[in-house]
């Protein structure tokens, strides 16, 4: 979606307040997919100054995957400022000769969906957990992790006699 930055144009220097709602698609991180509740909200406040666009506000979503540790369904909720200034531009740059890290904008809307996914994304952590304590499989299965399993190599001990022991290769 886009957000209409046609009254910070007419008036330079004056800030406006914003909501704005965008859907982010399913992302695979690292082998796991991650979904994301509709909407996204982005909320803040946008000005206008010469041709930078400033927008500053807060991030709001809820996360979903599966727990690190047990597997289960886990949720992350996500609150994300920003502060971040779009270049006007009187025509589209071509990707491959623009800085990628050069946030840009032509006529009177600007795309925020790219934004929103990287906020999104890069406030995710690392390991994904159910509950702060989640003690992963074994608190699920206690049998299987408290069961003994013998030495796989205790067989060979029965092969070697004394005898054998003795003797010098």
């Amino acid at each position: 979606m886009l957000l209409d930055v046609s009254r910070a144009l007419r008036a330079p220097g004056e800030h406006f307040p914003f909501t704005h709602y965008e859907r982010i698609a399913p992302q695979d991180i690292s082998g796991e997919e991650v979904t994301f509740d509709e909407p996204v909200v982005l909320e803040g406040r946008f000005s206008m100054s010469g041709d930078e666009l400033t927008l500053e506000g807060e991030l709001t979503a809820t996360a979903h995957s599966r727990c690190c540790n047990c597997l289960g369904p886990a949720e992350v909720a996500l609150k994300v400022p920003f502060h971040e200034v779009f270049t006007k531009v009187d025509y589209p740059v071509d990707d491959a000769e623009d800085d990628p890290d050069r946030l840009v904008f032509t006529g009177h809307k600007v795309e925020l969906g790219h934004l929103a996914l990287t906020l999104a994304v890069l406030e995710l952590p690392i390991r994904i957990l159910c509950k702060p304590d989640c003690e992963g499989y074994k608190a699920l299965a206690p049998s299987y992790a408290a069961a003994e399993r013998p030495n796989p190599f205790s067989v060979l001990q029965n092969l070697i006699t004394n005898d054998q022991n003795d003797q010098e290769v």
